[in-house]
């Protein structure tokens, strides 16, 4: 009886053992996908930025481009 105890105990911290590698495991690939996440986003969000910036840039372009030539007229 006191055998089986302790291979109960063994095969008990065994799998607490492989449990907590498991865990480790899925924490890293969270990480990682959370990170990915994280710069996909900002890259979107910087992208957006950009556009926005460019779009504001092109109008103001032509509004100076149009005015200038009706003074010219």
């Amino acid at each position: 009886m006191h055998q089986r105890g302790g291979i109960e105990l063994a095969v008990f911290v065994a799998f607490g053992e492989v449990l907590s590698f498991g865990f480790g495991v899925a924490e890293l690939i969270l990480v990682h996908l959370l990170a990915v996440l994280l710069i996909r986003g900002l890259s979107f969000v910087l992208t957006a930025i950009y556009d926005a910036n460019k779009q504001t840039h092109h109008q103001n372009t032509e509004n100076k481009d149009s005015s200038l030539s009706s003074i010219r007229n």
